[in-house]
């Protein structure tokens, strides 16, 4: 009963310094992580308006998971579902464990980093190789690329306004 008192009490002041994962960190950068997606998902879909690409994310996503499991279209909902769970989970890895790796002081550029370096992993290898893509998506539409940057950079801005990080 001592030890598990003593662990306790080291966690209680982890938790004060902001060491540790608490539940109201998950929660806090899972919403982080949610509106950051929406914006990300939303600017993509507005991309034919700034002169980009327009992508439809949860509707590719929806597809290359789903599409093969119905006999009609896939549910739109499943895409976005998952499009905001991995926003969640990226959410999550950047704000306890990478952050603290980026080498800047300024949160949200930051955040912009990791975005950018998400969206380098996606165009590099996401894109052609489970998509069927081209680099950075340009068998889709050749202004994709500039579209897929747009928005993760944005997810990252928002991501680094808003995440608190470990």
């Amino acid at each position: 009963a001592c030890s598990r008192q003593l662990a306790y009490e080291y966690l209680q002041i982890k938790a004060k310094r902001g060491n540790v994962m608490t539940l109201e960190f998950v929660i806090h950068v899972s919403i982080a992580g949610f509106l950051a997606t929406y914006f990300h998902l939303v600017l993509a879909a507005w991309g034919d308006k700034m002169g980009m690409a327009r992508i439809d994310f949860s509707r590719g996503m929806t597809n290359v998971t789903f599409g093969e499991s119905y006999e009609g279209e896939a549910p739109l909902s499943l895409g976005l579902a998952q499009i905001h769970l991995n926003g969640i989970l990226f959410a999550l890895l950047y704000a306890s464990v990478v952050a603290k790796y980026i080498p800047v002081e300024n949160l949200v550029l930051k955040g912009f980093i990791f975005g950018e370096i998400l969206w380098v992993i996606s165009g590099l290898f996401f894109i052609p190789v489970i998509l069927q893509g081209g680099l950075f998506g340009t068998k889709h539409h050749p202004k994709a690329w500039m579209t897929t940057a747009f928005g993760h950079g944005a997810w990252g801005v928002t991501l680094g306004w808003l995440s608190p990080i470990l």
